[in-house]
């Protein structure tokens, strides 16, 4: 199928609520070479069948609304300050 099993989920989700959701994940992988920790994110957007009350082109820009944060096993909801 070409999908992640979690990715399978988070569409879902975004299609069933008919919101954007962005998932950061944090990559160690260049702590072991001394760089740092690196933050990478992959955003879901709904079919625009799903979308309440109108839909979005797909040369729109769509700012998340939902943003998770995911750690092994789980998400964790970010809230912005």
């Amino acid at each position: 199928m070409g999908e992640e099993s979690d990715h399978v989920h988070i569409i879902a989700l975004s299609d069933a609520l008919g919101v954007p959701i962005r998932v950061m994940y944090l990559d160690r992988s260049s702590c072991e070479t001394g760089g740092g920790i690196s933050v990478n994110h992959h955003d879901f957007i709904p079919d625009a069948r799903t979308v309440p009350n109108g839909s979005h082109s797909g040369s729109e820009t769509i700012n998340p609304f939902i943003t998770l944060l995911y750690r092994p096993g789980h998400y964790d909801i970010l809230y912005p300050k």
